[in-house]
């Protein structure tokens, strides 16, 4: 009898053991469905090379995350939730930022965006098919990471690819402008590589041609035997998709030698950073291709004028400066995550990504969708930019004003010479 009693007091303690694990992990389960905070991550090149498109491209996360908690947070089945940011420096070396991309995961971060340089983001996308995560570069991220079976689930891309912009430059200058022979000065990596593909299938397109070729890599300072052999040549266009500091340096130096008088300038890829650097007689005779421009006045469809006023308002409230381009396509970025997430009512990662796949967003930059690669499609994909003259400049950051856009299906490469 004492036994029996003895057995059933063991049964009793196991049942309750057992009772009280379940209600726990149920418990811990029901907590983890209904987290209290969406964790944003933000790498990008805080020093080094790219450092000042860097802070833009902060400014963009930050204001996005900031516009969605000044109204509570995200809408979530079970409340509002609020949006933390976690910022790392991956210095512009990719050991540097595949650790930190890791440290993030680490921390459980729900998102990524950032990164500058185009290296990056491929590596970024290969380290997702690992950790997934909804991860939407805040920069022109590499072509091939959107070929076939090369993107992870969730990596997309707002601002397209080098070719794109190879191919968005050859049609501005041949289609809108009507110049036929270009001198193409590259970058010896896969950045201009793919932009020279680009280019010339734009020629292809609307006719046109190379008449002269330089390369150089990352970092270079002299561009003056480029600049020489564009003399001799005498092109209609003097084309350079040189990024940054070197951007500065092959125009300012072009100008220096005179290219201007005969060529027209053309940088393929630009923003206010740059913009900024070079010397406002030199910039007065430069062209440009903008991912976004702030200031939008006159340029013939109110809505964008309208979005962009209202855009620019906030980031100037925040931040005392105006939006740049790297900085638009981050915020774009956040903003297309956030809405996501509260479309998919989860953070799962693969739940917002079907989300992002299948949404029309209404951007800054109007009415954009995913194709099937994971590219962002719309009506404007880039704006034909000049610089302004000194005497036109309101102040420090007005350097540019919008001359034309240029949007559309063929502004990506086809989905059959990707593999789809």
């Amino acid at each position: 009898m004492r036994r029996h009693v003895r057995f059933l007091s063991l049964l009793l303690t196991v049942i309750l053991l057992f009772s009280a694990v379940f209600n726990l992990s149920a418990g811990g389960k029901k907590e983890a469905e209904k987290p209290t905070e969406f964790k944003m991550g933000f790498m990008t090149s805080l020093s080094g090379t790219f450092a000042a498109v860097g802070e833009t491209q902060k400014m963009g996360t930050l204001l996005a995350a900031e516009e969605i908690n000044a109204k509570g947070g995200l809408n979530m089945p079970w409340g509002k939730v609020k949006i933390t940011t976690s910022v790392k420096d991956d210095e512009a070396k990719l050991d540097v930022g595949v650790r930190r991309f890791r440290e993030l995961t680490g921390e459980g971060i729900n998102a990524l965006t950032g990164t500058v340089w185009n290296p990056m983001s491929a590596a970024i996308n290969e380290e997702t098919k690992i950790a997934p995560l909804p991860y939407l570069a805040g920069n022109v991220p590499a072509l091939d990471s959107f070929k076939k079976g090369n993107p992870a689930i969730g990596t997309f891309s707002v601002a397209f690819t080098p070719w794109s912009i190879g191919y968005l430059a050859g049609a501005s200058v041949i289609k809108q402008m009507g110049k036929k022979t270009i001198f193409f000065v590259s970058r010896a990596d896969s950045w201009g590589s793919t932009i020279y593909e680009g280019l010339k299938a734009a020629i292809a397109e609307y006719g046109g041609e190379v008449v002269g070729f330089a390369e150089y890599p990352l970092g270079n300072v002299d561009f003056s035997a480029a600049i020489n052999k564009a003399l001799e040549v005498k092109p209609d266009v003097f084309m350079a998709c040189q990024f940054g500091g070197d951007a500065i340096a092959i125009f300012k130096q072009a100008y220096d030698m005179g290219l201007h008088k005969q060529s027209m300038m053309f940088n393929t890829w630009t923003t206010n950073v740059v913009g900024k650097g070079i010397p406002p007689a030199a910039l007065k005779e430069l062209y440009a291709l903008n991912f976004y421009y702030y200031n939008l006045e006159g340029f013939g469809n109110p809505e964008l004028e309208k979005k962009a006023k209202a855009y620019t308002d906030a980031h100037m409230k925040m931040w005392n400066q105006p939006p740049d381009a790297y900085g638009t396509i981050s915020y774009m970025a956040a903003k297309i995550i956030f809405e996501a997430v509260e479309k998919a009512g989860t953070f799962d990662p693969v739940e917002v990504s079907k989300v992002i796949k299948s949404t029309t967003f209404d951007t800054v930059k109007g009415k954009m969708a995913f194709r099937e690669d994971n590219e962002l499609l719309g009506d404007y994909m880039a704006f034909i930019v000049k610089g302004k003259s000194k005497e036109e400049m309101k102040d420090a950051n007005d350097v540019w004003k919008v001359t034309g856009s240029f949007g559309g299906p063929t502004t990506l490469p086809s989905l059959k010479s990707l593999g789809y």
